[in-house]
């Protein structure tokens, strides 16, 4: 779904897996949009949500994971 954005769907099978924080990459040049009902469906869900650029978006995940039950979505090709 490139430059479409990341799906709801994808995010959902984070939240159901248990992530308290989801990390969500733009992409290598940030060409990667999030979609608005992606980040609704965290806020309602009470989830801490992170958007980075995608070299950022691994850094943060790694650090997040060391004390968090963290999810992410990362795009690597754009």
């Amino acid at each position: 779904m490139s430059g479409l954005g990341q799906l709801s769907k994808g995010t959902a099978e984070l939240l159901d897996h248990g992530c308290a924080v989801i990390v969500l990459s733009r992409g290598m040049e940030l060409r990667l949009l999030t979609m608005s009902a992606t980040l609704e469906l965290l806020e309602e869900a009470g989830v801490e949500a992170h958007v980075e650029e995608t070299v950022a978006a691994v850094d943060l995940y790694n650090r997040l994971a060391e004390t968090t039950a963290v999810g992410g979505l990362f795009h690597s090709t754009c």
